[in-house]
């Protein structure tokens, strides 16, 4: 029987960074879980950066300003009412998160909905915030439905559940399948009605822009993977690209490595600059996680960054075997310009990023979070790229 005990895994200072916003953003246990480090880990690492922090420049009055007192009990009052009116306002964004789902279905489904919720809250505010009567309510409750009408009512639930779930991202197909690996026997036309009736789709698609330098005269590898993107074991053969991302401040570009054999990306890094740092950055970052055995091969297009001296120096420093697109041809990079495509479409083209710093952590978080650990991936069985990795590796 093969080893498959993987060895100590090592993370770059830009991981480590945005781990630790992701943590204070979502919490310890559930950034630790995402991103599959340990949260011992993940608690040194935060505190690490608040021993490091400057902390927050202070204000001082205005030397000639004479603050205006109001009477105790006046703030006293004021205080409780807006304290009131915070907890009000959080029960209902946590209803509204709770039933995003039936948000823009017929009311029956509303109804329905509110009937399964009544014990956590009290009927006239889940009337109010999902915009239907209290007396339409009451009336379709005496009322009793068919049993087609109750068992599509039960689908609709689980598949705008499913859908939300995946972040929009799922159609037909996925959700179908998702459907049948939890036990339920659905046809996919069954599926489409319930889509249609709630007024579900999954995100669009935009036109592919290239973006890759292969202008230049720099030394390029041969093409030795030669699209052959199926039948590899964990840590043999790795892609790579680069990809933009529009932000308030300008533009955010990231570089990734992915594992063909489970389609798992093992390594990214963000900049603003689209250099041969960031690609080496990336690469970095897979090789510290992954400590592959010597002779990997690693496949790029042939843009600027990836033929630069420091990138063929670093891979031959951890003795990989580099492999390059042909000129103008992105179906040689086929998986990666995949991923990429998808990460645009179900993430990317959905949020308006204001800073940088927002858009980093929406995109770990998508990607260690989400499609590493939950997304499901046709290619791969319908299965996410950790789990596929690890029957691989209990194979």
């Amino acid at each position: 029987m093969r080893d498959t005990k993987l060895p100590k895994r090592q993370y770059t200072d830009e991981f480590k960074v945005e781990a630790t916003r992701l943590a204070e953003s979502v919490g310890g246990h559930e950034a630790a879980r995402r991103l599959g480090v340990p949260v011992a880990t993940l608690g040194n690492w935060k505190r690490r950066s608040a021993a490091a922090d400057t902390g927050a420049p202070e204000v001082a009055l205005n030397a000639g300003a004479v603050p205006t007192r109001r009477p105790v009990s006046e703030l006293e009052a004021e205080n409780s009412r807006l304290r009131r009116e915070l907890s009000d306002a959080k029960l209902d964004v946590e209803i509204l998160r709770k039933g995003d789902g039936v948000l823009c279905q017929r009311v029956a489904m509303k109804y329905a909905w509110i009937e399964n919720h009544r014990d956590e809250y009290t009927v006239s505010r889940l009337c109010r915030v999902l915009l239907v009567s209290r007396s339409g309510y009451c009336q379709w409750r005496v009322r009793a439905p068919s049993a087609r009408s109750l068992a599509n009512q039960a689908l609709d639930t689980k598949v705008a559940a499913i859908h939300q779930g995946s972040r929009r991202s799922y159609g037909r197909p996925r959700i179908t399948q998702q459907l049948r690996q939890q036990g339920e026997c659905v046809s996919a036309e069954r599926v489409r009605q319930s889509l249609k009736r709630q007024g579900l789709h999954p995100v669009y698609r935009r036109a592919y822009v290239v973006t890759t330098d292969s202008g230049h005269r720099l030394p390029v590898a041969a093409n030795i993977l030669d699209r052959r993107f199926d039948g590899w074991q964990p840590n043999q053969a790795w892609v790579g690209d680069i990809t933009y991302v529009a932000t308030g401040e300008g533009w955010l570009y990231l570089a990734a490595v992915m594992d063909l054999a489970s389609r798992r990306i093992v390594g990214w890094s963000m900049s603003d600059s689209i250099d041969a740092k960031l690609v080496c950055a990336a690469l970095k970052s897979a090789y510290w996680q992954r400590k592959p055995s010597p002779g990997l091969l690693v496949h790029t297009d042939r843009g600027s960054q990836y033929a630069s001296h420091e990138y063929r120096r670093l891979a031959g420093d951890f003795g990989i075997t580099m492999s390059m697109s042909r000129r103008a041809n992105c179906w040689d990079n086929a998986a990666m310009e995949s991923f990429f495509k998808t990460l645009k479409v179900e993430r990317i083209y959905q949020v308006r990023y204001d800073t940088r710093a927002q858009a980093r952590l929406d995109i770990v978080d998508w990607i260690e979070g989400f499609y590493n650990r939950v997304r499901m991936h046709t290619t791969i069985g319908c299965l996410a790229p950790v789990t596929k990795e690890r029957s691989l590796l209990a194979a």
